[in-house]
């Protein structure tokens, strides 16, 4: 099943974009907290709330992962991909 997700991304040279991205949730490996507070403040600046939440999201893309920025915390975006725990400990 796919999952729209709001991806942040910055080509090399310009200003940050928003897009939508549509994501299936078996083909991620890893989702945890973004840092990078450059990227957030210019976020912000688009339009972004100050209090919003952003992930990094790795997928596997037929062999090779790709890591991508979005809006929403790890705990949101693993409920959103209807990703659940599998090991308990």
């Amino acid at each position: 099943m796919l999952v729209k997700l709001i991806e942040i991304h910055k080509p090399q040279g310009e200003r940050i974009h928003l897009d939508e991205i549509y994501v299936n949730g078996h083909a991620v490996t890893s989702i945890r907290s973004e840092s990078n507070t450059q990227m957030i403040s210019e976020a912000v600046e688009l339009g972004v709330s100050p209090e919003a939440s952003f992930s990094r999201v790795t997928i596997n893309e037929g062999g090779m992962a790709r890591t991508i920025t979005v809006v929403g915390s790890p705990v949101e975006i693993k409920n959103k991909l209807g990703i659940r725990n599998l090991l308990k400990g």
